[in-house]
This record gives structure tokens, sequence and C-alpha cells, in this order.
């Protein structure tokens, strides 16, 4: 098994940015870095029911497991929208969020 961390978010959502698996690897197509990822205890229902709430996720498969990815997401009324990105782990998650917070 694999082992998730903020590393795996940072190739997942290359994947995600390229519909590519063989860019899980390619630092140039990641959408964040692993230090600006987010790791807690939310599981990916939470996401679902909190911030994400009303939007459609999108899932891809990606070598790190599947990649949660919600667009027009907003962190609280009056902030810019942006995409949400979730990879579950075992225990937690790794997440991104590029709107304004």
């Amino acid at each position: 098994m694999l082992n998730v961390d903020e590393l795996s978010l940072a190739q997942a959502t290359g994947v995600w940015n390229t519909n590519n698996k063989e860019s899980f690897e390619n630092e140039d197509d990641w959408i964040c870095e692993p230090d600006e990822a987010v790791e807690s205890y939310a599981t990916v229902e939470d996401f679902q029911k909190g911030i994400a709430a009303g939007k459609k996720v999108n899932l891809v498969e990606t070598p790190a497991g599947i990649l949660h990815v919600w667009h027009g997401v907003q962190a609280r009324k009056g902030k810019r929208r942006g995409t949400l990105f979730v990879l579950p782990a075992e225990e937690k998650t790794f997440s991104y969020f590029d709107g304004e917070v």
C-alpha cells in the first residue's frame, strides 16, 4: 500500500491537471507544492457536507488513490471561490484549496 502524504496530494493534482497518470511524478504539472497541503482528520464526507456542500465532486484515479475535486467552492461569504482537492488516506485526509480563505 502506498504511503499517502502531502507529496502524494501534490502529485495527484498533477494527474488531475493533465488527465494523465504519467504526470504523477512531474512537478511542473502539480497544482500545489507539498508544503501547501493541509493534513486533517476530516473525512471526504465532512468536506462534502461542509465547505463543498451542494457542489458536484469529480473523482480522479491517481497512483496515490482517488482524488476528490470540487470546483466553485467558497470558504466564506464574500471570499473568492476556488477548487478544493482532497486525497483520503487511511485515518486522515490531505487537502488543498486554491480559493481565498
